[in-house]
């Protein structure tokens, strides 16, 4: 297998006698074992009068084995040993997989395992679980991507798989006849084969140790040797190219998409030779297709190479969100798309020098691969033993073998007029064609479809030539840097601070354990004139916008090079964060900083950044419920994060010169943190610490701004309604203090209690799909929350299922002692304890304690040290406090 440099993992590949694909993974640093069983079935298997099937069973598999009945056992199992799961149903596969302390491993797998030998189907469960699947579609109905690819479906060859209903809902998967259940357990054992199954067992166990479980666990699962039949029809026929459609989307969305059709791409895995023409597509630097139609006011974003594919298609689209103007100017945009891929067809002896120096940057990228979580690891790779032969398994997505000749002419082929589909999605969607209006099955999406006219497909066609000020990007100025890993000066385990003067703190930490030539760079600038109303704390925002954007075309290629930058709003301020391949990014982070006071931003993009910045909040009264509540209740915690709304009303009136105002005063009289961590020593830290110095030397020093937090008082309920919207309420409980031990008690509490929450009132008692109990910190204090969102039941019926669920939990909480109390703190603690995975997750851990003033770097120990001296009568006689009906808490309804 080809492995990165700093992998340090054993594998082994191995096919059980059933015919299951496995790949056994020994991680000696792992504290957690993980594993992952992706199967080559989804919802284009569904028969025709069951769609949705797939998603039901996946659902199913959850709720009970032969071997291990109990519902919501599994779930609770895994939480208990401080793990987690979860599963997805795409197109043509479905994939499960968990993660568990690792000495638990070896008793949870036969349980996972029974999941593809023996699953219950229990009729009562098969009932239950129809209404979550019922629940989950009335949560997606107003979801703008599914609107959206619905109308996809109905407009391409019906006889394709693509065209069926993915989530399924009582319609589909209701109990006509009487033999549901029969049905499932026939799809099941048809689909359910081991053939068409990999998996992925990962953990500090030997590979010898992995082998015996995988084949004691996975031997009985049914195989054979049947192959999976290939897809027999096409996506589109010839009349379903050069279509015009015109959907309605709920949400303020204003968006050409440029889709042309082509074969199953995945064999070519090897060149990347689609991602490579995407790349030239989405080009955003100087004389590229962006940044001329930027600069006319058509467009405010352009990407490239996304879309729908399976395994006979692949929808090719360039994307453009457009302007108010763009939006009359579509027909230009699409011709200069043409003018631009003439561009690429002329200047072919340009093409494999760029090509390098994508294939140069994969390399790094590889090379510099930082680990995930173990879970999301084992998922993406049980996945990618589908697609990718066993040596290339880790290596697939990376792979640039060179630049193939025939196979970009081929591909360029199918960028043409006749072999296009159009798709303008904005919120007055009509046009002046005579062309019938239709509403999309299942999610009621608004939409026209009318043929392109063949006279402007003949125009399109006969485009011979880029405009003169169109280019191709130049070989990459940050790739020229040599990626070198420093030498380690000191073996300190916690940043430290260089001296500064007061009001400018500068943390330095040199990476001696990931030993990857990448770097992190945080810079922290609070800001008194950020805080002064709601105008300016949407000031702030609307600042680090308009930044992003004034800076895009100058720094696109150092995102090309592995380089990211994010300008953000925080309360109180604005945040800059680089990220990517040391070598040059200093050079990056000091030319950021020098910008953000000289960047030159013009009235135009502030009038345009200004109204999508509106839309944005506004749009926000289109969100699930829950989320609405969750809004409101951090505005009324936090004072300086009003609702999305306040600042809508507050940014409404601002005029250009108000906002040049602020963004000189921003910087008048600042605090200032920053942390420098990765690969880099101590004189490249006193360089950017005396650059900064410089950048701000004229600012006047403020003391560092803390974030303001209201203390709940007393319990609180409040109503809110809203038109046809789903029933929620969310309730919040602070904890009493700031101090270590009620933080630990609140999560012991929340470890204790939330599958519990989830199993009764979600599975069992069926109120929603969206139930949950989680811990929530606001400003550093500690609290739970606790939701719910029906299309049922009203938010006050669903408040009295909560009072009565925690009246029972408290009132049974002593059998908890006995049954699972140990286990809870064993789990917590392995979760507090949990290393630090990669460079990325330790500077987050590192910046956030600087952010908190915990300069010893001392939480994690604290939390466990409070955590073992935590005994069971203590948290007991805490959560009985604090769900008492008049500790303070704040309860939020709607509808």
């Amino acid at each position: 297998m080809k492995l990165s440099n700093n992998d340090n993992k054993q594998y082994k590949h191995l096919t059980l006698d059933n015919g299951l694909r496995v790949l056994l993974v020994n991680d000696p640093s792992s504290e957690k074992s993980a594993s992952s069983l992706a199967i080559n079935i989804g919802h284009f298997d569904d028969p025709i009068d069951r769609q949705g099937m797939a998603h039901f069973i996946e659902h199913m598999l959850f709720l009970g084995t032969e071997q291990y009945p109990n519902r919501g056992e599994f779930a609770q199992t895994i939480s208990q040993f401080g793990g987690n799961s979860n599963a997805w149903t795409g197109t043509e596969h479905t994939c499960y997989f968990f993660d568990v302390r690792a000495d638990k491993f070896a008793d949870v797998l036969p349980r996972f395992a029974d999941f593809f030998i023996s699953p219950l189907f229990e009729e009562s469960a098969l009932f239950d679980e129809r209404n979550a699947i019922d629940s989950e579609f009335n949560l997606k109905v107003k979801d703008d991507n599914r609107r959206i690819i619905q109308v996809h479906k109905e407009t391409v060859n019906p006889a394709h798989p693509f065209t069926k209903f993915s989530v399924g809902n009582h319609d589909t998967l209701g109990d006509h006849s009487g033999s549901i259940r029969k049905e499932v357990i026939d799809f099941y054992n048809t689909h359910y084969q081991a053939q068409w199954m990999t998996l992925v067992l990962a953990g500090p166990q030997s590979l010898q140790e992995l082998t015996q479980l995988a084949q004691s666990s996975f031997s009985k699962v049914s195989g054979s040797a049947k192959s999976k039949p290939p897809i027999a029809v096409p996506m589109y026929r010839e009349q379903d190219l050069g279509l015009l459609l015109h959907i309605k989307p709920r949400k303020h969305l204003q968006k050409l998409i440029v889709s042309f059709a082509m074969p199953d791409i995945a064999d070519l895995y090897r060149y990347k030779s689609l991602s490579f023409l995407a790349h030239l597509l989405g080009y955003e630097g100087d004389g590229s297709l962006y940044a001329i139609l930027k600069k006319n006011g058509w467009i405010n974003a352009l990407s490239a190479g996304g879309g729908v594919n399976g395994s006979n298609f692949k929808d090719f689209n360039i994307s453009f969100a457009l302007t108010d103007t763009g939006i009359e100017y579509y027909e230009d945009i699409v011709e200069m798309l043409f003018e631009y891929i003439c561009l690429i067809k002329d200047k072919k002896s340009s093409l494999p020098s760029l090509y390098q120096d994508k294939k140069r940057l994969l390399e790094l990228a590889f090379d510099n691969q930082e680990v995930n979580k173990l879970i999301d690891w084992v998922s993406s790779v049980s996945v990618n033993m589908h697609h990718y032969d066993d040596d290339n398994v880790l290596y697939g997505d990376y792979c640039m073998e060179g630049f193939n000749d025939d196979l970009h002419k081929q591909l360029l082929g199918y960028l043409s007029p006749h072999n296009m589909r159009l798709i303008m999605i904005h919120p007055s969607a009509t046009h002046e064609s005579e062309t019938i209006n239709k509403i999309a099955q299942w999610y009621n999406t608004p939409y026209q479809v009318e043929r392109i006219s063949p006279d402007w497909l003949r125009a399109l066609s006969n485009i011979q030539a880029a405009l003169p000020e169109m280019l191709l990007p130049n070989v990459n100025p940050y790739l020229a840097h040599d990626n070198k890993l420093y030498e380690i000066e000191s073996t300190a385990q916690v940043p430290t601070q260089l001296k500064d003067k007061p009001g400018f703190e500068f943390w330095f930490k040199q990476d001696a354990t990931f030993r990857v030539t990448k770097g992190h760079f945080y810079l922290e600038l609070d800001s008194e004139i950020s805080i002064t109303d709601h105008k300016a704390m949407a000031l702030t925002r609307l600042f680090a916008d308009l930044f992003m954007d004034s800076v895009a075309e100058q720094f696109y290629s150092a995102e090309l090079a592995g380089l990211s930058y994010h300008l953000t709003s925080h309360q109180g301020g604005l945040t800059l964060h680089t990220a990517g391949l040391s070598s040059c990014q200093l050079k990056l982070a000091s030319q950021l900083v020098e910008a953000l006071q000289k960047q030159p931003i013009s009235a135009t993009r502030f009038a345009e950044y200004k109204k999508q910045l509106i839309r944005h909040w506004k749009n926000h009264n289109k969100n699930k419920p829950v989320s609405e509540l969750f809004s409101i209740l951090g505005a009324k915690l936090m004072p300086w994060n009003p609702t999305p709304e306040a600042l809508a009303k507050a940014l409404k009136n601002v005029c250009f010169n108000e906002f040049n105002t602020f963004r000189s005063t921003f910087f008048n009289s600042i605090h200032a943190k920053a942390f420098l961590h990765g690969n880099w020593q101590n004189k490249h830290a006193k360089a950017v610490q005396q650059q900064l110095l410089c950048n701000f030397a004229s600012s006047e020093i403020l003391e560092d701004l803390k974030k303001p937090l209201n203390t709940i008082k007393e319990p609180s309920v409040e109503c809110y309604t809203k038109e046809n919207s789903e029933h929620a309420f969310v309730q919040y409980i602070q904890a009493p203090s700031h101090n270590v031990d009620d933080k630990i008690k609140i999560m012991a509490f929340n470890q204790l209690i939330s599958q519990h929450y989830f199993e009764q009132l979600r599975t069992q008692r069926q109120l929603g799909y969206l139930v949950g109990a989680g811990y929530a910190p606001f400003n550093t204090r500690a609290g739970i929350a606790f939701y719910i969102q029906s299309p049922k039941f009203t938010s006050a019926e669903l408040l009295e299922h909560h009072n009565n669920f925690i009246a029972e939990f408290v009132e049974h909480i002593d059998q908890l002692e006995q049954t699972q109390w140990e286990d809870v703190k064993s789990g917590l603690k392995s979760q507090i304890a949990e290393k630090d995975k990669n460079l990325r997750l330790r500077s987050q851990r590192f910046w956030v304690a600087i952010g908190n003033d915990d300069h010893a770097f001392s939480m994690q120990e604290q939390l466990l040290f409070s955590l073992q001296s935590l005994t069971f009568q203590q948290l007991k006689e805490f959560i009985i406090d604090v769900t008492a009906p008049d500790f303070p808490s704040i309860t939020l309804q709607m509808n």
